[in-house]
């Protein structure tokens, strides 16, 4: 049985961190698919769960990012070299099968349904539903577990022969503190070693990564830093999501490997649009329909590219609002953040639009990314579209 490679050079450290932030952003469709297809006014608990966990898989993003710029190297979307496998991209497509982790199994969107759920339990468990670790083949892919992978970047970061001393670290690039808002945790700064591990063991103490030991611990584990302003208590990913799966809360005294025995928690999932995802390249769904998925999909893409943006460090441009066309300089991941929850719309609105082509079924947004090259020729096609249907 093959295993997994240790990380033994900088610029497969730097390729990691890339791949990093896209395996975050990679879980972020599959959960708003489901939270945006829950009925208005419906299933406030579990859309409270989801929505929580997207906020942190921000911060994930936001802190592979911080890593990753302290490291030298600018986050991107383009494709990358990792452990001489060639040309691996961070940003994912769906349905998703990962080049990088074996177990993860494949990540498609659907509306919130028990096996969305049980989804979203095994992306979130240590081992992704296996027995043991050493039960699972790493196969074509790099790592088994996401935890692995994560472990195999911390043992980089913490060679020296990999990164020398503090002077490695070029302490540019950050985003700070303060431009993190609506979860729980806190960015982490890099400005060292140290706080280049502090800042991979907040991803894995959240949950993409949790250890497997964690199971033996309590489920509603919770530090400081994981409370939000009204008390909300933020534990892992895994125990939030099996209270969705199994419909009761975890007492307060249980392990995050039993059974929750606490209040219920119910999950109605006939409030739901039956939203089916169909790709790019699958079937049309009739012309206003395609239209209408496009623009999502250029939506989606422009927001893609805030987000990197926002991971580099650097400022967005805006039009002032006082109607003189001047631009400020604003922090670009609360905009980007802001922008996210705005697809909602959109999204909401596909799904509640019957799909021609699949009857009984409604349209699902492919949070599918198009390259900024081949963007103008796609609006252009949905003009086409717009116009066919008047």
């Amino acid at each position: 049985m093959s295993r997994p490679k240790a990380i033994d050079n900088l610029k497969d450290l730097q390729a990691a961190l890339q791949l990093a932030i896209g395996l975050e952003l990679s879980t972020i469709p599959v959960y708003l698919t489901a939270l945006y297809s829950i009925k208005e006014g419906t299933n406030t608990d579990a859309a409270q769960t989801i929505r929580s966990v997207v906020m942190e898989e921000m911060l994930h993003m936001t802190l592979a990012a911080n890593v990753l710029n302290a490291i030298g190297e600018t986050p991107s979307i383009d494709p990358v070299d990792f452990q001489k496998r060639k040309n691996l991209s961070p940003i994912p497509g769906y349905p998703l099968v990962s080049p990088l982790i074996s177990k993860i199994g494949t990540l498609d969107l659907l509306p919130l349904t028990p096996q969305a759920v049980a989804s979203f339990v095994k992306i979130e468990h240590p081992l992704h539903g296996a027995a043991s670790l050493q039960a699972i083949d790493v196969g074509e892919c790099s790592y088994r577990t996401i935890g692995e992978f994560y472990e195999a970047i911390k043992k980089a970061l913490e060679d020296p022969t990999i990164c020398e001393d503090d002077h490695a670290f070029k302490h540019g690039d950050q985003v700070s503190a303060d431009q993190y808002y609506g979860g729980a945790g806190s960015v982490v700064e890099v400005t060292d070693r140290a706080s280049a591990v502090a800042a991979i063991q907040k991803i894995v103490d959240e949950g993409e990564g949790l250890p497997e030991k964690r199971l033996g611990e309590k489920a509603k584990t919770v530090t400081d830093k994981d409370k939000l302003i009204n008390g909300w208590e933020m534990y892992s990913h895994y125990a939030r999501f099996r209270e969705l799966q199994t419909g009761r809360r975890f007492r307060s005294t249980q392990k995050a490997a039993a059974e929750p025995e606490g209040a219920l928690l119910l999950v109605d999932y006939d409030a739901v649009h039956p939203a089916l995802h169909v790709p790019r390249n699958g079937d049309s769904a009739g012309d206003a329909e395609d239209r209408a998925l496009i623009e999502f999909d250029l939506s989606y893409s422009e927001l893609v590219d805030d987000l990197y943006l926002a991971f580099s460090g650097r400022p967005k441009k805006v039009r002032g609002g006082l109607g003189d066309g001047a631009e400020a300089s604003k922090p670009a991941l609360p905009l980007a953040v802001h922008t996210m929850f705005e697809l909602k719309r959109g999204a909401v609105a596909l799904m509640r639009t019957p799909n021609p082509a699949k009857p009984g079924y409604t349209l699902c947004p492919r949070f599918s990314y198009v390259p900024i090259d081949e963007r103008q020729k796609l609006r252009e096609h949905a003009q086409e579209l717009r116009e066919q249907s008047r």
